[in-house]
């Protein structure tokens, strides 16, 4: 078979330039890191590598709402933990200013230190979290959800809704409690239910009458007896909210771990079907360049084959 010269200057052209796209290719391949550059370069492990990666995506998703959940579900326990700290206190003073030895000026004076602590409760309800939102206020979270009249009477301006956040594809929590819950619908000593606000309004009220005679006497232990029977009844209320918030952040807690676990699966997949064998592509690069400059030696040398060399 005849070889032209044209031939042989294309053959040698040809066999330069794919070595050099070669190299090139293994070059790009040490510089990104992966295997894969192109879905042409491995078509099944193209596919792979796109399914792992959106579920690496999911679940870092689900680690940063679990984040969220648990630092809001943990300001939220705090501050149910700071009303039972103030109800208990709210209750000494109460077996205080129903002792025989209380004046109208001392149990006055007791009465003024609950009415702060029913401040410090409106403070710790309307408590915001981390990103500005009111923690007891339902659904309508950026709505101040307990406001105070010009008669000192709380009302609650949020609602009933409860969000839930994701943190499993099978699984959401609750991301907090509303007002109506904590504070409102808080079962009394008959059997009701009665804001805790209007708990502490009770007792002060009944604290800063005037006690003259006997009758004033025993009107005022009927009423401290129900009070203390209204607060143990909303301690075991809150007691409720807080074992429920708990169990809540132990749920997150336990989620956070079976998600690290998956996500730490997911990358090892995913790193042996993208990510680049550093050894194996050194090997191949060196190995590439040699047949480069090994093509184009043999081109030089084919070159001065010419016959008009010799003429």
């Amino acid at each position: 078979m005849r070889v032209s010269t044209t031939q042989v200057f294309q053959n040698g052209l040809d066999s330069i330039q794919r070595s050099q796209q070669d190299l090139s290719r293994t070059q790009m391949q040490l510089g990104s890191g992966q295997r894969i550059l192109s879905p042409s370069d491995d078509p099944g492990g193209a596919v792979q590598s796109l399914q792992l990666t959106s579920a690496v995506e999911k679940l870092e998703q689900y680690a940063r709402n679990s984040l969220s959940l648990e630092q809001r579900l943990r300001t939220s326990e705090t501050v149910v933990g700071s009303v039972v700290d103030g109800l208990q206190r709210v209750r000494e003073l109460v077996v205080q200013g129903n002792n025989g030895s209380q004046t109208n000026e001392t149990r006055a004076m007791i009465a003024g230190e609950i009415r702060q602590a029913r401040d410090e409760l409106v403070q710790l309800a309307n408590t915001r979290d981390a990103n500005g939102e009111y923690l007891f206020a339902g659904l309508s979270s950026w709505t101040r959800p307990f406001e105070v009249d010009a008669d000192g009477n709380v009302a609650y301006q949020g609602d009933d809704g409860q969000r839930a956040v994701q943190i499993s594809p099978a699984r959401t929590v609750p991301v907090g409690d509303s007002g109506e819950r904590v504070f409102v619908d808080v079962p009394n000593d008959e059997g009701d239910l009665q804001p805790l606000f209007e708990t502490y309004t009770r007792i002060v009220e009944a604290l800063e009458a005037p006690v003259s005679d006997q009758e004033g006497r025993e009107g005022l232990n009927d009423a401290m007896a129900r009070g203390l029977g209204d607060l143990d009844q909303a301690l075991g209320h809150l007691l409720e909210v807080r074992t429920d918030l708990g169990g809540r952040m132990k749920t997150v807690e336990t989620q956070n771990r079976i998600n690290e676990d998956q996500l730490l699966q997911v990358r090892t997949a995913l790193s042996e079907t993208r990510d680049l064998d550093y050894a194996e592509a050194i090997s191949r690069f060196n190995l590439q360049q040699t047949a480069l400059q090994a093509a184009q030696q043999t081109f030089v040398q084919v070159q001065r084959l010419s016959l008009f060399n010799f003429l």
